[in-house]
């Protein structure tokens, strides 16, 4: 996993103290997505919309932590029109993305290996003795990348270069966090595992969906991205109201069991189609002519007392 480095001196250093706390928070917050996603320094100009305001953007820009494009300082690339570009990001022992496939490159092979010596040592004792019953080291070959991570020493882990005569060697980092919610197969449930009192994995038992479900922040952030990188305009709060009202909805109409429900969700909301007015549809593409079993035997049910004269 990479990581995102930040100075042991950045709390004092003049461009920190002048971009103030909510615009360094942005800064801290754009920095980990970058490490995560590897992206060598690039700021996505949607991302930084998204975590932050138009203000803070600019006093980013303002004090030179961040470039946009067009910019003049000789040490860093130029973004795309409408990205950025953390300042000293490249200098400043941060994660770039070739290394890091090298590195996991690297990994990878070495587990291959040591399966490879794994299985033929197993071969060789097909017939142990009675009394060799000691266990076999690292059997599966895990590999730890945490030793080959070196640790930064260098003065721009705040992001700037040698404008300040006491800043100190960088040591402390903040890790990126992940957000990443995979779907799930549709009928599948979403498994989480668990440990029980033996030590083992166990599967909890899957279950209905609440009424009250709600979406998680992380939730929310991820389907407006990808609605975003799909040309979908984003979802407003009452939308999102709406969304989640139809989904479990649909979820106790299918009598669909699972353990989380997030992955799903972010999958509807992200298809959601909008009329014009910002309406939302009643399901989205591909589902819009499909009516769950409980819709129809409701429906049916009216017809009939329609015609009967109950109602």
């Amino acid at each position: 996993m990479p990581w995102f480095n930040v100075d042991d001196s950045a709390h004092s250093h003049p461009k920190m103290i002048k971009a103030g706390n909510a615009a360094i928070g942005l800064w801290m917050r754009c920095g980990s997505y970058v490490a995560q996603h590897l992206t060598d320094g690039i700021v996505p100009g949607l991302i930084a919309e998204m975590y932050g305001t138009a203000p803070q953007i600019r006093k980013l820009i303002a004090v030179g932590l961040w470039h946009a494009a067009g910019h003049d300082c000789p040490s860093c690339p130029q973004p795309a029109d409408g990205d950025l570009y953390m300042h000293g990001y490249a200098h400043s022992g941060n994660p770039l993305r070739a290394d890091v496939e090298e590195r996991r490159a690297r990994a990878a092979e070495k587990k291959r290996r040591q399966r490879a010596d794994g299985a033929a040592a197993r071969e060789s004792r097909r017939n142990p003795s009675l009394f060799d019953d000691d266990p076999e080291a690292n059997q599966e070959g895990f590999d730890d990348e945490s030793s080959s991570i070196p640790t930064p020493v260098l003065r721009e882990a705040a992001g700037q270069r040698g404008v300040s005569p006491g800043d100190s060697p960088g040591t402390s980092r903040a890790r990126a966090p992940l957000h990443s919610n995979p779907l799930p197969k549709r009928g599948v449930a979403e498994r989480e595992p668990r440990t029980g009192s033996n030590g083992r994995t166990r599967e909890p038992a899957p279950s209905l969906i609440t009424a009250d479900w709600q979406p998680s922040d992380d939730d929310v952030q991820a389907a407006q991205l990808a609605r975003a990188q799909a040309g979908r305009e984003p979802l407003g709060p009452r939308q999102l109201a709406e969304v989640t009202r139809k989904f479990i909805r649909r979820q106790l109409d299918d009598q669909r069991r699972a353990i989380a429900w997030g992955g799903r969700w972010q999958q509807w909301a992200e298809n959601e189609r909008l009329e014009p007015g910002g309406v939302v549809l009643a399901f989205p593409p591909g589902a819009a002519q499909q009516q769950t079993r409980g819709q129809q035997q409701r429906e049916g049910l009216a017809r009939l007392m329609q015609q009967t004269g109950e109602i």
